[in-house]
Formats: structure tokens, C-alpha cells, sequence
């Protein structure tokens, strides 16, 4: 069964400054990001305590209403940046990442979905205590795009 992630925050930036960013190479504004492929990155994401190199994919940007969105997914990769070991065992998330400008302000957003590994009792886990893991993760996540994004556009003025 797939669980939903929704998350907002802020981004202190000029709409027009950050939705040129956001639209721009992901590589200035996701969190350390090396790129491995024309449209993928690795990244570090977790609570703090815990973190896992993921493989970040991001899509090309397109705009509906007042918001731009890009596709994003991402999987954990094992030491060697390729999936197995132990990162099979941890969810991949499919998502769209937005970047709303309303009246001056924007708003990063994040709408995503993950299936809990492991079957019924993954599920079982995620319900308990995985589950809180993937929305810190997430929050974190996008705390460091905000820092990122904010940074740069302070950087252009």
C-alpha cells in the first residue's frame, strides 16, 4: 500500500529570483549534490542521526497556474552508488516538487508516494515508526533546498 508525503515550507526568496532558480540545473540548489547522469544526482538525506545516499532523479521543469514542478524520484544506493545491500530494503519515493509563486511569495512543495519494503510487515513497521523516519527525512529534505535556493538568490542580487 503506498503512503502519501505532503510537505510545505517558505522560501524567502524573490518569486521571480527563485522560480528561475528552481527551474534552472538542479545542481545549484539540491543540498550537496554530485551529478551521476544527465538528469540524476546524488545527494545525502535522512533525520540527522540517520542518513542514506540516495540517487536523486529530477524531471524537466513545467508550470501549471502559479506553480512550477518538476518530477522527482529517488532511491537509496548501496557504498558502490548502485542499488542493493542494504538499500533495497529502503523505500523509493516518487514525487513532484513544486515551487509556488503567489503575490510576491513562494512556497517549495513536495507531493510524494512510497511503498514500504518488506511487505505486510514493512507496512506493519512503517505504520508504527518508518513512517515518522520518511516525513523527517522529507522535511529535512527540503529545509536544505529552502537554504539552498534562498542562498543563491542572495548570491545574484
Amino acid at each position: 500500500m503506498s503512503r502519501s508525503l505532503r510537505h510545505f515550507l517558505p522560501v524567502e526568496v524573490a518569486a521571480l529570483v527563485g522560480a528561475s532558480l528552481f527551474t534552472g540545473d538542479p545542481e545549484e540548489w539540491l543540498p550537496d549534490a554530485r551529478r551521476v547522469g544527465a538528469d540524476r544526482y546524488a545527494i545525502e538525506v535522512g533525520t540527522g542521526a540517520i542518513s542514506r545516499q540516495v540517487t536523486v532523479t529530477i524531471g524537466d521543469p513545467w508550470h501549471v497556474g502559479s506553480t512550477w514542478w518538476r518530477s522527482c524520484s529517488w532511491e537509496a544506493t548501496g557504498g558502490d552508488g548502485e542499488p542493493g545491500g542494504s538499500a533495497r530494503f529502503l523505500p523509493r519515493l516518487d514525487a513532484e516538487l513544486g515551487l509556488a509563486v503567489h503575490e510576491g511569495r513562494a512556497t517549495l512543495l513536495l507531493d510524494g508516494r512510497y511503498d514500504p519494503p518488506g511487505g505486510r510487515i514493512g507496512e506493519a513497521v512503517d505504520a508504527v515508526a518508518l513512517n515518522r523516519v520518511a516525513r523527517t527525512t522529507v522535511d529535512r529534505l527540503l529545509a536544505q533546498i529552502v537554504r539552498q535556493l534562498t542562498a543563491r538568490s542572495l548570491a545574484t542580487l
